[in-house]
């Protein structure tokens, strides 16, 4: 059986504070959004991820019974990676992290894994080196990095901040790039810099989300910009998985960057109407919604 995609990344205990309220443990990390969007769209995902005896104890099988394929999730020590992410009106955010899982190699892997079609990547506390995109990479195959984590400094306190990083060792084996906002301002230069500079290390695809705002698309086709959903948002933790996880099924399927761009904008502003991981949009939701932008 050939997967269509994998899931690269740490899967996280949140705790969000919101302008309304506070949600305490909750999944997040990119298998619990991507996974989840790529499983409403109906795609044959597997994980690869290391999670705390803390996630055992807290949480039921739940990626299984929500049909992502878990054979790549080890539990390795005593905590699951986990944030407190804080989000003012306009959706800025300030994390503390409190634990950090250990870190994710090319042997972790499965081997029924490795000729998947795709691979999400998106780490949260620098668990991976460029040698796992190395691991992955094919002709055959896309590889998609959101290297978000990958800029984030955690202090001894477990204070983060986004700090400007050489990507260039783990751009060399992407095909797509996504960075958001808060990464953009870390990375030297206007956005549309930022895209050709990230774009010129190896992606044939940047791609830049900012919230509300209009994202932006560099490709061959050259630069484009989308507007965002209007939506009354509820809980914008995750949308970026979301965005990444949307463009890259739509991809595969289109080869299409700004149709795909447009159907992860559309998927994203779906979801964040939805308190926590819930309400992952389906394909006919998100076509639905792209009468609007």
């Amino acid at each position: 059986m050939q997967f269509e995609t994998i899931v690269i990344g740490h899967v996280a205990i949140d705790v969000n504070v919101l302008p309304w309220g506070v949600i305490e443990n909750a999944l997040g990390g990119a298998p619990t959004y991507a996974g989840l969007t790529f499983a409403a769209l109906r795609k044959n995902v597997g994980v690869v991820s290391k999670v705390g005896a803390d996630f055992l104890e807290k949480f039921p099988p739940i990626y299984s019974k929500l049909g992502l394929d878990t054979e790549g999730i080890m539990v390795a020590g005593e905590y699951t990676t986990t944030f407190e992410n804080t989000y003012d009106e306009a959706g800025n955010r300030k994390q503390v992290c409190k634990h950090v899982a250990p870190g994710i190699s090319p042997d972790d892997i499965p081997a029924a894994y490795s000729d998947a079609q795709s691979f999400y990547v998106s780490p949260i506390a620098n668990e991976i080196t460029p040698d796992v995109l190395k691991a992955i990479k094919r002709e055959s195959n896309l590889v998609m990095l959101d290297p978000q984590g990958l800029l984030r400094e955690i202090s001894k306190e477990g204070k983060v901040e986004i700090k400007s990083r050489e990507l260039g060792g783990f751009l060399k084996h992407v095909d797509i790039v996504k960075i958001g906002k808060e990464e953009v301002r870390a990375l030297r230069g206007g956005p549309k810099e930022v895209l050709e500079s990230l774009r010129a290390m190896g992606p044939k695809i940047a791609i830049l989300t900012r919230g509300e705002d209009a994202s932006m698309v560099l490709s061959d086709e050259g630069l484009v910009k989308i507007e965002s959903l209007k939506v009354d948002a509820k809980d914008l933790t995750g949308a970026g998985d979301v965005f990444g996880a949307a463009f890259l099924a739509r991809h595969i399927a289109t080869r299409d960057a700004l149709e795909s761009a447009k159907f992860a904008t559309a998927a994203a502003g779906l979801k964040i109407k939805y308190k926590g991981p819930t309400g992952f949009p389906s394909e006919k939701e998100i076509l639905g919604a792209l009468t609007s932008l």
